[in-house]
């Protein structure tokens, strides 16, 4: 699978991008990276340089994934999941766990992310038609420009919703597709104990704010931003804001540290122990400690 390594810090950060994506998807986030992190970008399955999946299958598509997780030799990744990515990314959390190796992703982020197939995208799949009009808006220059035109309000600024389409191979793209469509709902997920961050596009399209839904229903533990004046592609669109919660770490706790106990007072410490588990102490001990810790 063709995975592009960016950085060598300690905190391991995987992207998987979405319909129509490659490896190259995440590369706005990767401005001034941080020291402290090493980002890895995949091309999915039967996307950019990767080969096809041995099964057109979500399950088996998540456990290749989950077999090249494996592979880098880390605990306690973030994985980031754009657009449909989202919906592979969880998938690949499960067959990790079920792997029992659940230790090698942490942390969960989803970026403006599908639940379900929309009945728009259940239109490229509908028998005779669904090619041609699946052809007729992303697979021509004139196509791609008036769909691009007339989502203008799911986008921001320059940004072009449809110019990935221009190089992919779009039999994979519709085998997407169809695996997105049959592989079920968020719902299959509750129970599933891990950090969630959810960022979404304040502007982006009513599928994804439906689908947002579904995901927090599904795992209320989730934290979701939503990303005002933005669109479908918060990558491109917002990537400072992006960055900011991909490549934040949890809080650890700062735990104190006692003072050294002198090597007489440790000694005797050990000694009273010894005697209190064999119960055969005889009288009080020589000294004690008081609520405070001094000694008496």
């Amino acid at each position: 699978m063709r995975v592009v390594q960016t950085g060598n810090g300690p905190n391991g950060v995987v992207g998987f991008h979405g319909w129509s994506g490659d490896h190259t998807t995440f590369d706005p986030l990767l401005k001034n990276l941080s020291e402290n992190v090493t980002f890895y970008s995949f091309d999915l399955p039967g996307c950019g340089q990767s080969p096809e999946p041995k099964r057109w299958e979500m399950k088996s598509l998540a456990r290749e994934m989950a077999e090249e997780l494996i592979r880098l030799e880390k605990r306690d990744l973030t994985l980031v999941g754009s657009c449909s990515g989202g919906v592979v990314a969880v998938f690949t959390i499960r067959e990790l766990r079920e792997m029992g190796k659940g230790e090698v992703v942490g942390r969960l982020v989803m970026i403006d992310p599908f639940g379900f197939c929309p009945w728009y995208f259940n239109l490229f799949l509908a028998p005779l038609v669904g090619g041609l009009m699946y052809a007729a808006t992303f697979a021509n220059p004139l196509g791609r420009w008036i769909t691009n035109w007339s989502l203008k309000k799911k986008r921001a600024g320059k940004v072009h919703l449809t110019e990935s389409f221009r190089q992919v191979n779009h039999q994979v793209t519709i085998k997407y597709l169809r695996m997105m469509e049959a592989c079920g709902s968020p719902d299959q997920f509750q129970g599933m104990k891990i950090p969630v961050e959810i960022l979404m596009g304040g502007n982006t399209f009513a599928a994804v704010a439906e689908s947002v839904r579904m995901w927090q229903k599904a795992l209320p533990q989730s934290n979701v931003k939503v990303l005002e004046h933005v669109g479908h592609l918060p990558i491109d669109e917002a990537p400072d804001a992006v960055r900011e919660v991909v490549f934040r770490r949890p809080f650890k706790k700062n735990i104190p540290k006692l003072k050294k106990m002198p090597a007489i007072q440790a000694r005797e410490a050990r000694e009273l122990r010894n005697e209190l588990t064999r119960g055969d102490m005889k009288g009080p001990p020589a000294w004690d400690f008081d609520s405070s810790g001094n000694s008496n």
